[in-house]
C-alpha cells in the first residue's frame, strides 16, 4: 500500500484460517501466464513440473485437482503429519536437517504415506482409497474462485512463510503475540506474554476477536484476552451487523469454525465452506458504510 494512503485506514480486520500450502491453494494462480500477474510481475508458482519421489522411487509430479471430482474439496484425503518432526521431514526429506539447512521440499510424499497409515492406524478419518501421490495435488484456480479473485484483484504474498515449521497454536501465538514463548506443538494453548490485544487497550485502541459459533479459542490463550470484558469478543453474526453498522472496532480477529464440519479449511475438511467464508467476510466489509476505510 502506498504510503499516502496509510491514514485512510482506521479499520483492520484478519482472518486466519488453518494450514494448507501456499502451492496446494494458489501454486496455480497464473500458470496460464506463465506465472507473471496482470500487473507484469513475476509470481513464485508452480511450473506442473515439480515432483517428489515415493518409497518406491517412483516420480510423482504436482496435478492439478479436479475439482468436479468427488470428494475434491476434500483432498488430499487424509489429515497430512504435523507437527515440527513431520514438517522437517516433509521440508527436508529427512527429521534432522543439514546444516546449513536447505529445504528441498522433497519429503511430502513419503512423509504423507506415513500419514495415511498413521490415520488407518488411529482411526482417524481419511476417504477411501487415498494414496500418498494425493498430496501433490493442487486446486487450479477455478477450483477455489474466492480465494483465487481476491489474490488475482488485490494483492498475494508468494514468499510468506509461517512463524514457526509446526501446528496451529503456536503459529497463533505468533501471530497474536510474536511468539510461542518456545512452544513448538500444539500440547500448550496459553501462553503468559502480552499479545497485540493487550497493548492496544494500553493504546485505547478498540479491538474485538469474533469467533464463528462459538466463544473464540484466544480468549483463552493470553492475560490480557482472559481478563478483557466481555464486548470485546463476539461471534460471526456479530461482525456482519457491526460490519454493517459501521461500527467494527479498529483491529478485529476472526476465527474459523473449528471441527471436521467447520470451514476452518484444516485438511481434510471441507476446502469449499472456507471458500464460503471468506466471501461472506468480503462481502460484510465491502458492503459496510467503512469499507473504504477498512484493510
Amino acid at each position: 500500500m502506498a504510503g499516502n494512503q496509510l491514514p485512510s485506514v482506521n479499520h483492520i480486520v484478519q482472518l486466519m484460517l488453518e494450514n494448507r500450502s501456499f502451492d496446494h491453494m494458489l501454486g496455480f494462480l497464473y500458470a496460464s501466464t506463465g506465472n507473471v500477474s496482470p500487473a507484469g510481475q513475476a509470481f513464485e508458482g508452480l511450473t506442473g513440473s515439480e515432483s517428489n519421489t515415493d518409497a518406491s522411487g517412483n516420480t510423482v509430479t504436482v496435478y492439478q485437482i479436479d475439482h468436479t471430482a468427488p470428494g475434491a474439496y476434500f483432498m488430499p484425503g487424509a489429515d497430512p503429519g504435523e507437527g515440527y518432526a513431520n514438517t522437517n521431514e516433509q521440508l527436508f526429506g529427512s527429521g534432522k536437517p543439514p546444516s546449513p539447512p536447505a529445504a528441498t521440499n522433497t519429503g511430502f510424499v513419503t512423509n504423507f504415506a506415513d500419514a495415511i497409515a498413521y490415520d488407518q492406524r488411529s482411526g482417524r478419518s481419511a476417504q477411501a482409497g487415498t494414496t500418498a501421490s494425493a498430496i501433490m495435488g493442487m486446486f487450479p484456480p477455478a477450483a477455489l474462485p474466492v480465494l483465487s479473485g481476491l489474490a488475482a484483484g488485490f494483492a498475494v504474498c508468494d514468499h510468506w512463510y509461517s512463524s514457526v515449521p509446526t501446528e496451529t497454536f503456536p503459529n497463533r501465538a505468533f501471530a497474536c503475540a510474536a511468539t510461542s514463548q518456545g512452544h513448538m506443538n500444539d500440547a500448550t494453548a496459553s501462553f503468559t506474554v502480552p499479545s497485540i490485544f493487550g497493548l492496544m487497550t494500553a493504546h485505547s485502541l478498540s479491538w474485538k476477536i469474533y469467533g464463528y459459533d462459538q466463544e473464540p479459542l484466544t480468549r483463552k490463550n493470553f492475560p490480557d484476552t482472559l481478563g478483557a470484558p466481555d464486548s470485546c469478543f463476539g461471534l460471526f453474526a456479530d461482525f456482519q451487523s457491526d460490519a454493517a453498522a459501521g461500527t467494527l472496532p479498529q483491529y478485529s480477529f476472526l476465527e474459523p469454525s473449528w471441527g471436521s464440519t467447520g470451514n476452518s479449511q484444516h485438511p481434510n475438511y471441507d476446502v469449499s465452506l472456507g471458500e464460503q467464508l471468506i466471501q461472506d467476510v468480503y462481502n460484510a466489509v465491502r458492503h459496510g458504510p467503512g469499507w473504504n476505510q477498512t484493510l
